[in-house]
């Protein structure tokens, strides 16, 4: 995962321990390295972009809410799918981890 999708993700996770944090952060990753090379290629594009566009403002660039709310429907489907992918393992690892 990328510096910059680590941050969506960590804005996007709601709890605050800090193990279920790296789970849910691990899982993302697995997701993102097991999507076709296509879409995975415009979202690392979308992610350096943004990153890039963060840097240049001091690392005080666009924040998730920003990004969510913005008028260009691009930015929206960015958060959309981290937000999918956060909520899914939020929701999903507890009872992986309980048949375990």
């Amino acid at each position: 995962m990328l510096w910059f999708e680590r941050r969506v993700v960590g804005g996007l996770t709601t709890t605050e321990d800090a193990d279920r944090r790296r789970e849910v952060a691990a899982f993302v990753d697995g997701a993102l390295h097991s999507m076709p090379e296509h879409l995975r290629l415009a979202l690392v594009a979308a992610s350096l972009g943004l990153g890039v566009w963060s840097m240049a403002l001091g690392g005080r660039g666009p924040s998730v809410q920003s990004l969510d709310t913005s008028p260009i429907p691009q930015l929206r489907q960015y958060v959309r799918v981290f937000r999918s992918l956060v909520l899914f393992a939020e929701q999903e690892l507890p009872a992986a981890l309980a048949v375990r």
